[in-house]
């Protein structure tokens, strides 16, 4: 299946699940497009898949996001000359775990990405990371993929 298929599907499966759950329409459009995005986690692990190539590009923009907007809590602001050091050092760490994981550590395709395991430990990641609606929208995009892909495996 092709990625164009995987996104729509997840999209699909999202929108209902959010639609079920009485969203607002500017949540249900975010929340949609977070699952049909999320359809695209489980090929991370090959290297010329669409989500894996956008993932490459945005990961750079997320790094730094996510190191300045934890240096600088929830508002705008310029941070002192003393924390952009620290920034640097965040953000250059980030960046290679994330690099040094796709290089070294990279799954075979259709391994333990493709499985419920990793859809769970997915969706338990982005709830840490961002709370329960993107953690569901993720576990939603991220199974829609495996259902449509017939990679129903535990392990």
């Amino acid at each position: 299946m092709d990625w164009r298929s995987h996104v729509l599907i997840g999209a699909v499966l999202g929108l209902g699940v959010f639609v079920l759950l009485g969203e607002d329409v500017f949540a249900l459009v975010m929340l949609t497009a977070f699952s049909g995005l999320s359809a695209l986690a489980p090929d991370l692990d090959h290297d010329s898949s669409k989500g894996r190539q956008w993932l490459d590009v945005a990961f750079v923009g997320l790094a730094f996001m996510t190191v300045y907007g934890s240096a600088c809590g929830a508002g705008i602001c310029l941070p002192a000359i003393r924390n952009i050091g620290s920034m640097v050092v965040t953000f250059l760490a980030m960046a290679g775990v994330y690099f040094l994981f796709f290089r070294f550590l990279k799954p075979r395709h259709r391994g333990i990405t493709h499985t419920f395991a990793a859809c769970f430990a997915f969706a338990v990641l982005l709830y840490f990371m961002t709370g329960k609606m993107l953690a569901l929208a993720g576990l939603v995009g991220y199974a829609s993929h495996l259902i449509a892909d017939n990679e129903l495996k535990l392990l």
